[in-house]
């Protein structure tokens, strides 16, 4: 399997690491976590760094001089929390299996659910005219990464249709994934749908681009949620952003 492709900003924060000492580490981690926490009380709309210097007790040109920019502090803190968060999911299916995939991407609508503002200003920042290279390379490859540790097994297996080269599928599943997290978010997509149409969605790219038993297994559990509805919830996970 090839090296996880890695963001400019995660590489800067795991510098910034080794060499901090534990009082600077105990700041970001503390600025980080505040970061998150106004990121799910109220989105972007209102975020202020003058808030978050008061939440962490560090003055507004600590945070600059820690991360140059809002964005940037915000990019790395959404970084965080998305690996923690994967690195906890309790899976069943083994690594590179479809169904170890599509209980990430039903563990994490599950989780979205609960952290609407949250997931509001991830798919925002994404879809930003606006937004930083470095930020939107660091927010796209932390949900590429994920699918090519699926991706890459069916190639070796020859189970991928011989025009797909794995890591532009990995991509289009990421931009598949935020385009339909932007329509719920802005509600042309109910809450009680959105597990339904986010799966099948992404799957049905993904039914497209595999053949041999990877075409046919997908195709199955495809005609099967269509039969049903919904594909079946997992157990929740009360995590907090």
């Amino acid at each position: 399997m090839s090296k996880p492709r890695r963001g400019k900003l995660e590489a800067e924060a795991e510098l910034a690491l080794v060499y901090s000492s534990p009082a600077i580490h105990e700041r970001r981690r503390r600025i980080l976590d505040e970061t998150r926490r106004m990121i799910a009380e109220r989105g972007l709309s209102d975020f202020s760094m003058d808030e978050i210097g008061q939440r962490a007790g560090v003055a507004k040109r600590t945070l600059y001089n820690a991360f140059q920019t809002k964005e940037r502090m915000i990019a790395i803190a959404i970084h965080e929390y998305f690996e923690r968060y994967l690195a906890h999911i309790p899976f069943s299916g083994p690594i590179g299996s479809v169904q170890r995939n599509v209980e990430r991407l039903i563990f994490m609508i599950q989780r979205d659910l609960q952290v609407r503002n949250y997931v509001s200003a991830i798919v925002s920042i994404y879809f930003s005219a606006d937004a930083e290279s470095d930020i939107w390379k660091t927010m796209h490859s932390m949900s590429v990464e994920p699918n090519l540790q699926w991706i890459l097994p069916l190639k070796a297996k020859r189970q991928l249709q011989p025009w797909v080269d794995p890591e532009r599928l990995a991509d289009d599943l990421v931009r598949v994934a935020y385009a339909t997290l932007n329509d719920w978010r802005r509600k042309r997509i109910e809450d009680e749908h959105i597990l339904f149409h986010f799966v099948c969605a992404c799957f049905t790219v993904a039914a497209g681009a595999t053949r041999g038993a990877a075409r046919k297994e997908i195709e199955e559990m495809l005609s099967r949620y269509h039969a049903e509805g919904a594909p079946p919830p997992l157990p929740q996970r009360n995590r907090k952003a």
